[in-house]
């Protein structure tokens, strides 16, 4: 790991996306800076990851089948204090603007990033909203 990069040792992080090559490196990029990672292909698994476990923040695609970002993120929202709905969120897309980062704050999002993002703005910005 770069020194000039926050850690993100202890932090238990959910990744959803349903595309296995952006959920591997996202898990990867995570993953070197100390990041304890648990990647779901589907916005139904990430649901269930995050009733069965504490988790520190949610990264979540936006257009996926069956369940979108958006729905889930909503779904979330809907759970019990102690089962994750309030656990931050972080919509990671490639739906960029204005009107998409709007729908993703309304849905339930605390922050957008659009895809592609470098290794540090990822990492900079999942710090920031652990450490707010």
């Amino acid at each position: 790991m770069d020194n000039k990069n926050p850690s993100l040792s202890g932090i238990k992080v959910l990744v959803v996306d349903d595309k296995e090559d952006t959920l591997a490196l996202t898990e990867l990029m995570l993953s070197l800076c100390g990041a304890e990672v648990i990647a779901s292909p589907t916005a139904a698994q990430g649901l269930e990851q995050v009733q069965m476990q504490r988790l520190d923040i949610i990264i979540s695609d936006i257009s996926m089948p069956q369940m979108d970002g958006y729905q889930f993120i909503q779904a979330v929202r809907n759970l019990p204090a102690d089962k994750g709905k309030h656990t931050p969120a972080l919509a990671f897309t490639a739906f960029n603007g204005p009107e998409y980062r709007s729908k993703a704050f309304d849905a339930g999002f605390q922050a957008h990033l659009s895809k592609p993002v470098s290794f540090e703005v990822l990492v900079e910005t999942v710090a920031g909203m652990i450490n707010t």
